[in-house]
């Protein structure tokens, strides 16, 4: 994942230090769409990949997932046919100027691709996912 074409990644960046998560078999917990001229993606992502040196409160919880809220801004659909979101990929690539992320489910190949002007990580969190099969 190239966090260089997130506009801002700080809270990302704090807890995971040099090895940032790659945001591959991830689950997409809750997807908001706010429609407008600058149309946003407001999007939860829950990953099992923790960072190295856990902060401490989430040692003492024990916590075994991470969650971000990402915001992608100012968007256009390219493609729309994603059905849950267990299992996904996520990338994200220059694409003259914005952004272009593709979000694909590794379970039926279906994906959601829109270009995004911005892209925020707005909060990070963690919590213990009891889920059978996760990741």
């Amino acid at each position: 994942m190239d966090y260089s074409l997130f506009d801002d990644a700080k809270c990302i960046s704090m807890i995971y230090k040099e090895k940032m998560p790659d945001l591959q078999n991830v689950e997409i917990v809750k997807m908001e769409i706010e429609p407008g001229e600058d149309a946003v993606i407001y999007m939860s992502v829950d990953t099992t990949e923790l960072p190295q040196n856990m902060p401490s409160k989430w040692l003492m919880r024990k916590v075994n997932t991470v969650q971000f809220l990402i915001a992608f801004i100012g968007i256009e659909f390219i493609e729309f046919s994603l059905t849950n979101g267990m299992n996904c990929n996520i990338a994200i690539s220059d694409n003259n100027g914005r952004k272009r992320v593709c979000i694909t489910n590794s379970t039926d190949g279906k994906r959601i691709c829109f270009d995004a002007k911005w892209i925020f990580a707005n909060e990070i969190s963690a919590h213990i996912n009891n889920t059978s099969g996760q990741n």
